[in-house]
């Protein structure tokens, strides 16, 4: 099996239904997943502004929906297939886990 490349991490594993959400990028690609996800969400708006002052509200209305479900899409699809199941976060960055514990500690750096 070839070695995939992931973009996220998990802050914490589990069961799927007691897995944690929240996804960390590891790499550049995983933060440009996230800008493409905003750049998008803002694409959509500018054309909605653009269309609607135009009073062009069908288009306008199409345009940000098409834009925002691309954007989403391509996100959703990132953050399933790209993720990676067994390794948390803190197993590809142990400074954090230390940062963490010291933090709970009471000591701060």
């Amino acid at each position: 099996m070839a070695d995939i490349d992931y973009w996220f991490a998990r802050y914490r594993t589990g069961l799927p239904q007691n897995q944690s959400r929240g996804l960390v990028p590891l790499s550049w690609k995983g933060r440009a997943t996230i800008a493409l996800f905003v750049i998008g969400l803002i694409l959509g708006g500018v054309l909605f502004l653009l269309f609607g002052l135009r009073d062009q509200f069908f288009p306008a209305i199409a345009c940000f929906a098409i834009m925002a479900i691309a954007s989403f899409s391509f996100f959703l699809w990132a953050a399933i297939t790209k993720t990676d199941p067994v390794k948390t976060i803190y197993d590809y960055r142990p400074e954090l886990k230390r940062r963490t514990a010291d933090r709970a500690r009471g000591n701060s750096t």
